[in-house]
């Protein structure tokens, strides 16, 4: 479980952090963390995030 959680944290942390460029606090990227532990839903909306952050 702690596993899971972990990787849940570690990849919104991720996310947020190449978004803002420049370290995060779990306030800010809180909402990614929900949003994937909701996958169908999530990754739905953070799709789009990433494939901006790739271009």
């Amino acid at each position: 479980m702690f596993c899971i959680l972990y990787s849940l944290y570690f990849g919104a942390k991720s996310i947020k952090t190449v978004e803002l460029q420049r370290s995060v606090a779990f306030s800010d990227f809180a909402v990614e963390f929900f949003l994937k532990w909701l996958y169908p839903i999530g990754i739905w909306i953070i799709q789009p995030k990433i494939n901006k952050m790739i271009e």
